[in-house]
């Protein structure tokens, strides 16, 4: 009879001094998608009821949550066919906090990436990058973490085009950002969105607490929904730090 075991080669032994949560705590009132699902709690049983349990309402992209291939791209991965080996991977962190915070609708470009590369060396095939804008610290405040301006547009920071195009050469299981998207809040063709997916790199989005990680040396594991077909699905996300 055939076995159903199935054969792990560990490549790597991870040990870490402290584990660190890059996921948002879901709750009513937290920032959600402009036209999306807020998120609700219904109680439907209490103790007096013997236990207590509750109905939630939101949408896939709600709170810290991956983005699948299929999200954008017909006939890529959905989440349930991410493979398993990228969900847990090192972390690369790159920071571009002062630039976010003179301009909202600034843009890691391919430059920026070639800067980190000079001090640090070439972005690994098979790591997380995670784009650290600090834009994560007005999430307790949705109207300043969606920032819409005078034009009706959000305002938040993301990643060019050019870098995309360069994360996809480097050859990055993942790609994570503090913010409501990959594409920065103005964007209306998400174009660095298209550019990963359809190089089957997947994206987080809403992360927490990238200034905690440090630049190289975290290894990161991302709890997604195991959701069957689904295109985004909410994760929890945290990081081992060395």
């Amino acid at each position: 009879m055939a076995s159903n075991r199935v054969s792990v080669r560990l490549v790597a032994e991870v040990t870490a001094t402290k584990v660190v949560d890059l996921s948002h705590p879901m709750y009513e009132g937290m920032p959600f998608w402009p036209g999306g699902v807020p998120f609700t709690v219904t109680r439907l049983r209490d103790y007096p009821q013997g236990c207590q349990y509750h109905k939630f309402e939101f949408a896939e992209n709600t709170g810290t949550h991956v983005d699948a291939p299929s999200h954008f791209v017909p006939r890529k991965r959905s989440i349930d066919r991410i493979p398993l080996e990228h969900l847990v991977a090192p972390a690369v962190v790159i920071e571009v906090a002062s630039q976010a915070a003179t301009d909202p609708d600034y843009r890691l470009s391919a430059a920026d990436l070639y800067a980190w590369e000079a001090m640090h060396g070439r972005i690994a095939e098979g790591c997380l990058v995670f784009v650290n804008t600090c834009w994560s610290k007005r999430f307790s405040e949705p109207e300043r973490y969606l920032n819409r301006g005078a034009d009706g547009k959000m305002h938040f920071p993301g990643l060019s085009a050019d870098a995309a195009h360069l994360l996809v050469q480097r050859g990055v299981a993942g790609v994570g950002i503090d913010t409501p998207s990959i594409d920065y809040g103005p964007s209306r063709d998400f174009v660095a969105h298209k550019i990963l997916l359809a190089a089957d790199i997947y994206q987080i989005e809403n992360l927490a607490n990238l200034d905690v990680l440090p630049v190289l040396g975290a290894t990161v594991v991302v709890g997604v929904l195991n959701v069957q077909g689904g295109s985004e699905a909410q994760a929890r996300v945290f990081g081992l730090l060395p």
